[in-house]
């Protein structure tokens, strides 16, 4: 089953110069001197982010369905379709969030590229109902919303989170619970050390089905970052906390998890400032025995492969990517392998064939 179709369950497209994102205007007015907007943009985004994001092209460049069909490569016959997860648009009223799911529908009207829509709002705005209304009208792709969680104390991390504090404001815990009301999924991404608080949050919503996105992101579990993970110690107490919430986690039965976003920058395995992309037994080695804990606590069946583009670009090309993860699931059943590559994803969201 080295051939097994793959449906990307996480991947964001994205036109930075013709839609509304935090570089729009910088692309617009220096787009064409690529070296001259690159050193503007570093200049004028904090620092955090610029370090996240590890090389700012993937960001300032287009992401739309050719590109992706292009980055395929030797497994571009295998490639069934992505899941797009919100991307940074910036809205000028919380309604105008759905103009993300309308250009996704203008981009690709026919549904052959994206197959499922996550969308942006605010769980907590008085106008939800009326957000995810729109969202649904707009798209019979629209399956579900993230919004971020992920929130750090250490000023060197970056927040995505509007708030630190929004799995404990009561406003957005009913926003949380009306998804699940709706048949709406949560994406749920946010640090490692946040994972105890939404699984208590999980545990109480039973009926909102979640996934959880990047394997709740270890900052610094395998490099330095930010000032964090500087020797073998502090490393090791990291992937211990990880994974002992990764195992409760793993208890939550209504929840999914994506196999995706290790190799950005932050957590910490460093590919992103080499003059080459990770190549496929770097791959294995480095990352092997994580993700082989990750599946096998997880269980297989109840994850789904994402890659995490193009913000992982920065470390590893996706046939590659996907290539290491052929070769990692070889020994597992060809249901397993089904599920992870495709099944899962579709299940989850539910896309017809």
């Amino acid at each position: 089953m080295a051939d097994a179709p793959i449906l990307d369950a996480h991947v964001h497209q994205w036109d930075p110069k013709g839609t509304p994102r935090e570089v729009t205007t910088a692309v617009k007015l220096l787009g064409w001197s690529p070296r001259l907007l690159e050193t503007v943009v570093r200049a004028a985004i904090p620092k955090p982010l610029i370090d996240f994001v590890g090389k700012a092209d993937h960001a300032l460049n287009n992401y739309l369905p050719e590109n992706l069909r292009h980055d395929c490569g030797e497994h571009a016959s295998r490639h069934e379709g992505v899941v797009h997860v919100q991307a940074g648009w910036k809205a000028k009223s919380h309604r105008d969030l759905v103009d993300e799911t309308s250009w996704l529908e203008s981009i690709d009207p026919t549904g052959g590229t994206i197959r499922a829509i996550v969308g942006a709002a605010h769980l907590d705005a008085t106008d939800l109902p009326e957000v995810l209304d729109a969202h649904e009208a707009t798209s019979p792709r629209f399956r579900g919303i993230r919004d971020m969680l992920s929130a750090h104390p250490d000023d060197a991390i970056v927040d995505f989170a509007r708030s630190p504090d929004l799995m404990r404001n009561e406003a957005w815990r009913a926003g949380y619970g009306l998804l699940g009301e709706r048949g709406l999924s949560f994406d749920a991404w946010m640090y490692h050390h946040q994972l105890d608080e939404f699984i208590t949050l999980a545990q109480e919503y039973p009926d909102t089905s979640f996934v959880l996105c990047h394997l709740a992101t270890p900052v610094a579990m395998a490099g330095e970052f930010g000032g964090r993970g500087v020797d073998a110690k502090e490393r090791e107490r990291i992937e211990e906390e990880w994974k002992a919430a990764l195992t409760r986690i793993a208890a939550v039965p209504h929840g999914r998890f994506k196999i995706s976003g290790m190799l950005m920058p932050i957590v910490g395995f460093g590919a992103e400032r080499r003059e080459h992309p990770m190549t496929k037994s770097e791959f294995i080695d480095r990352l092997g025995p994580f993700l082989t804990w990750t599946l096998d606590t997880l269980g297989i069946e109840r994850c789904m492969f994402g890659s995490n583009f193009p913000m992982d670009k920065v470390s590893i090309d996706w046939a590659t990517l996907v290539s290491g993860y052929d070769e990692l699931l070889a020994d597992r059943s060809d249901d397993q392998r089904r599920r992870f590559w495709a099944e899962t994803a579709r299940s989850f969201y539910r896309i017809e064939r």
